[in-house]
Parts: structure tokens; sequence; C-alpha cells
């Protein structure tokens, strides 16, 4: 029998990987309130240009048992961890993120792309990598293209150059998904064609503790476009009761 068991406070360190071309500034408003009532440490996804060399740096560094949040590529290296280490993995939040490999159309497209950011083109970047992933109008499209640019000359252009390639080389999280027996929360904007609701939906079903939290007009970026409701979203988050099975 499967028995809930409410973890006490503070019970579980919470960790936050924030995806390509990410740093704190993504998760400011959720750290400001997380904070308070346990600790909280923001991990890059820098250290290699795989995936698992990634999350190594991360493991010799992240506390014993913790829940675990990845945005974009932080979910895949969060991902990676639980494949590796899952006894040290509490629970699992993935905003905006897949488990599934880029094809090699998708991987083709990343290096087209990449053109711009090699030749010091940072905003052309952003506007190729997620433009079609940033919702509203043409104003509020500009300000986040400029805040994500931002945070690539704060993380240097051969830092976002080895996120890309890790993204590119990445493997299938399926498995280690599907196996996963502890609260599992899915955090997405509903207007993010990188990780479309369709797909959203599907995910959830693959494993039976998952939550789907849908932000709606959100997109690839939901804790930029609806900063209190991805709060609101990892607070229930670390709330949720464990199972002990």
């Amino acid at each position: 029998m499967n028995v809930p068991l409410r973890a006490q406070p503070q019970s579980e360190a919470l960790v936050l990987i924030p995806g390509l071309a990410g740093d704190a500034t993504l998760f400011s408003h959720a750290l400001a309130r997380l904070s308070r009532a346990r600790p909280v440490t923001l991990a890059l996804p820098v250290g290699g240009e795989r995936v698992e060399e990634i999350a190594s740096a991360i493991l010799t560094q992240m506390p014993q048992r913790v829940a675990l949040v990845g945005h974009g590529l932080g979910g895949v290296v969060a991902l990676e961890i639980l494949r590796r280490a899952p006894k040290r993995v509490a629970r699992l939040a993935l905003i905006s993120a897949m488990p599934f490999p880029d094809t090699p159309a998708e991987a083709a497209e990343r290096d087209a792309r990449l053109i711009a950011l090699r030749a010091g083109r940072i905003a052309d970047w952003v506007r190729a990598e997620f433009g079609g992933a940033i919702p509203g109008d043409a104003i509020l499209r500009g300000a986040r293209v400029a805040r994500i640019a931002e945070m690539v000359e704060t993380l240097g252009t051969d830092t976002v150059l080895r996120q890309v390639r890790a993204l590119q080389r990445r493997g299938d999280y399926q498995s280690a998904f599907r196996r996963f027996r502890q609260p599992i929360h899915l955090i997405a904007g509903s207007a993010d064609p990188v990780c479309p609701p369709r797909r959203q939906q599907v995910l959830s079903g693959l494993a039976p503790d998952a939550r789907l939290v849908r932000i709606e007009e959100a997109g690839h970026f939901p804790m930029l476009d609806a900063p209190e409701a991805v709060t609101e979203a990892l607070e229930a988050f670390v709330e949720a009761p464990l199972v002990l099975r």
C-alpha cells in the first residue's frame, strides 16, 4: 500500500537549475519566497558540453537529498541526476522541459541558429532560438528578448554554445521519468511551442505521480511571463506529500 507522507518543513533542500541561456534572473521571484522556508541553491547548467558532464558537476555539490527543479536544459540535467542518483531526489519539477532527445532535424536547426551567436549578434540568436516561444505584443516580446540577451552576456557566449551542444547531444530520459515514484510536477506555458500542450499532456501520463500545471498565456519562460503563478506552483510542489512505499 502507498501511504502519503507529508514532509516536514525544511526536510529537503531545494535545487533550481535554469535552462539554456538562463541565470538567477529566471528564478528571482521564486527565490525570494521559497528561500524563507528552506535552503535553496541555484545550480547553473555549466561545466561541459554534455548533459552528463553538467550533472556530474552539480552532483558533487548537491545536498544529499533534494527537491529538484529544472527549466528547459536544466530539466534535462535534472533527469540525468534522477537517472544516476534516484535516491537523492525526493521530488522533481520540470518547467518547460521534456525527456525526449533532439531529432537530427532539430539539432541541425540549432546549428543554423548558432551562426548569429558566434558572430556576436546575441539578440538575433535569442529571437531565432526563442522568438516563437515568447508570447505577447511586439513591445513585450522585445523586452523579453532584451532580458534573455542580458543573461547570455552575463553567462558568456562560450558557455551558451556549450549548453546548446549539450541539448543537441542529450539522450532519452523517458525511462528515468517513468520509474520515479515520488511527486513530479510539470509546469508549462499554454503558449509554448517548444513544449506544446499536447506533448505536455502525453508526458503527464507517463508517470503515475505526475501532475501537470499549465500556466495560461505563458510561453517557454513562464517564470518571466507569469512569475506569481510559477512561484505558487513551486510552493505547491515543495509542500506535496511524499509517498512511503
